[in-house]
């Protein structure tokens, strides 16, 4: 009787341990969405999970992140603007897009429309918005460095609409530090990647130019200018002859800006020729192309004294030969010369500034460029044979792009060895997302301890939001 009930006693204890053990395992369970959040906290710290399981439905997987990336791509900013009226239009990121009246006609008949256009507008320039669009930087091979992307259409009665021809709008893209060598792409996709191209029409629009298809004009020609000058010219009282060469730049609006002496008589004498310089009204602009244009001008005058006229005063002689003023002109001097004047600086621009005679995929981007011996093919090997979508992000420059997947690699072709980047890979296995995300150095040996670790749709932006303060 005293066994039985010791038996007894210790399946009892046994019962109760078991319940308190579930009990308390239940307790310590965290939410789902903790869970998850925790887990792609440590892809980003850890290599500790790594697929290497064939997918029950591989097919399904690919839908699914290709229906991802499309539900998470840029969505468009709408402006209906008259297609009879000049008009800018300025995006939520603060890119402006300048459109001259009746520059589109209809795709198809190319007749010129009349009335209302819609333009859809989608502006990537965060390092999450570039990967979320599937976007990448690279022109048929080769690294570019972007300044911001865009995608741009235009519809009539939602009938497709292009420029005209011989028409073009005008891009701005901000920036918060200028970088030389920046040129206008257009984008075209191949087999699920973009490729860019330099756009051969395209005009920079911040550069000043020395040679243009139409030269600025003074309102009534030169004659004009030079009584204007000669009119408001005070006669300086160090009493020196000889020649001063001005020039500046006569911006896109028509304004003298940038005024300059590049061979100056006296201080006294170049101060006064700068102050009645900077008193010219506006010009009509040069242009190139029809579009008006930053242009150099340059144009000398010639000081003569009292005493080499033989008069009381100096004078002004026009082409007719009347005595005006205190300067004297020649006409044929006034003229455009490649070295009279050096570009605004770069203080003065805010923004990367683009002629576009295309619509669609645009880029903002220069080439980068690296020494032979450093270009290299950088490789990820994969542990399983399920599509994924990957990036390299590097660190010192603003470029992303994507790897050529082969069965169980991903090679990135003709980059920098030795530049740090981060690597972010999004892929779907057995129906369910998972994220990859390392900070390593490129290198010839290839990269094998990439690791995905599941995770939310919620979290794999998040992740991309976080990739945003760090590489932007």
């Amino acid at each position: 009787m005293k066994f039985k009930l010791l038996l007894f006693s210790a399946f009892t204890f046994v019962i109760f341990s078991c319940k308190n053990e579930t009990k308390e395992n239940v307790s310590k369970q965290k939410p789902l969405e903790q869970q998850t959040k925790n887990v792609v906290n440590d892809s980003v710290k850890s290599d500790s999970f790594t697929l290497s399981l064939k997918s029950k439905n591989p097919d399904l997987d690919k839908k699914l992140l290709s229906d991802f990336f499309t539900k998470n791509d840029k969505k468009p900013q709408f402006f209906t603007i008259n297609n009879a009226k000049d008009t800018t239009i300025v995006c939520a990121e603060k890119t402006k897009i300048t459109i001259r009246a009746n520059s589109f006609a209809l795709a198809k008949s190319g007749k010129e429309v009349s009335g209302k256009i819609t333009i859809a507008v989608k502006e990537y320039y965060s390092v999450s918005d570039i990967i979320l669009g599937r976007l990448s930087t690279t022109s048929n091979g080769k690294l570019l460095e972007t300044g911001g992307m865009l995608h741009i259409t235009a519809t009539s009665d939602n009938e497709k609409c292009d420029l005209g021809n011989g028409k073009a709008i005008e891009i701005e893209f901000p920036r918060k530090k200028e970088k030389t060598g920046m040129q206008l792409f257009t984008g075209n996709w191949k087999n699920d990647q973009i490729n860019w191209n330099v756009d051969q029409e395209s005009v920079d629009l911040n550069q000043t130019f020395t040679k243009v298809d139409q030269k600025p004009e003074y309102p009534g020609g030169f004659q004009k200018m030079y009584k204007f000058i000669g009119k408001n010219y005070r006669t300086q009282e160090d009493g020196k002859s000889g020649r001063i060469y001005a020039s500046f730049t006569i911006d896109k609006e028509g304004n003298v800006t940038n005024v300059k002496i590049t061979k100056g008589l006296s201080k006294e004498a170049d101060d006064e020729f700068v102050r009645v310089i900077k008193m010219l009204p506006k010009f009509t602009p040069g242009k190139i192309n029809g579009l008006a244009v930053n242009t150099t001008y340059s144009l000398p005058i010639t000081i003569q004294s009292p005493e080499e006229d033989g008069r009381s005063s100096s004078r002004f002689a026009s082409s007719s030969g009347s005595s005006r003023s205190v300067t004297t002109y020649n006409p044929r001097a006034a003229n455009y010369t490649e070295n009279a004047i050096q570009e605004a600086s770069a203080a003065e621009i805010s923004s990367y500034f683009f002629s576009s005679s295309k619509l669609g995929y645009i880029n903002c981007d220069r080439f980068l460029s690296f020494p032979d011996d450093k270009i290299i093919d950088y490789a990820i090997n994969l542990n399983d044979e399920t599509d994924a979508c990957i990036y390299v992000l590097f660190h010192r420059y603003k470029s992303i792009i994507r790897g050529n997947l082969t069965e169980k690699n991903v090679v990135f072709k003709n980059i920098a060895s030795n530049e740090k980047i981060t690597i972010v890979a999004v892929k779907y296995f057995d129906n369910k997302p998972f994220l990859a995300v390392k900070e390593t150095i490129t290198g010839r040996n290839p990269e094998n301890d990439l690791a995905f670790q599941p995770v939310t749709l919620e979290g794999i932006k998040e992740e991309m939001k976080k990739l945003n303060h760090r590489l932007n």
